[in-house]
């Protein structure tokens, strides 16, 4: 059984590219801090008690899109198999905890972040460009009103030329 699990936290590092020594599959390893807080009534405020930290490792074209997309300090959510990774060196030993990453994206509650569908290679290159304005075979045929000109606001609005709040996010969701 996987024990798997969802952190929120910054990242400590740019990811760094590194190479499996089983494989030579190129994958994606960053850090991330979790800080953990709790409120303190007799101060007023959150304060922080300690801070946990995860390896985090990204395989295949998500460690490709991650190298490509995050920086140092960033904020994230990760979900992937948590485990422990005992071990040695000639300075000693220890163990790290490790997340085997199964999705990673930027947390958007302090700010906003872009999306682009697509993947990027191993060079950092843009492979799979996704245009939201052609038919995409891997997801099927877009409908008709997905590539609806959302400058033609006169459909969307009612008799006194007022665009109400669903009308709005249709709009917005269309041009995203």
């Amino acid at each position: 059984m996987d024990c798997k699990m969802t952190v929120t936290g910054n990242l400590t590092r740019d990811p760094q590219r590194r190479l499996s020594t089983k494989t030579g599959e190129p994958f994606a390893v960053m850090a991330v801090a979790v800080n953990n807080r709790r409120y303190d009534k007799s101060v007023g405020q959150w304060i922080t008690t300690g801070t946990t930290y995860f390896d985090l490792l990204c395989w295949g074209p998500m460690g490709a899109n991650a190298l490509s997309t995050f920086r140092k300090g960033d904020p994230v959510i990760v979900h992937g198999r948590f485990r422990l990774n005992e071990w040695t060196s000639e300075k000693g030993s220890g163990t790290n905890a490790t997340l085997d990453v199964e999705s990673i994206g930027p947390d958007v509650s302090f700010g906003t972040a872009p999306f682009t569908r697509g993947n990027v290679d191993w060079g950092l290159d843009r492979v799979g460009e996704y245009n939201p304005g052609e038919d995409d075979p891997e997801h099927g045929e877009l409908p008709a009103d997905a590539v609806a000109d959302p400058d033609d606001l006169e459909s969307y609005t009612d008799e006194d030329g007022v665009v109400d709040d669903e009308a709005a996010e249709e709009v917005l969701a269309r041009i995203a």
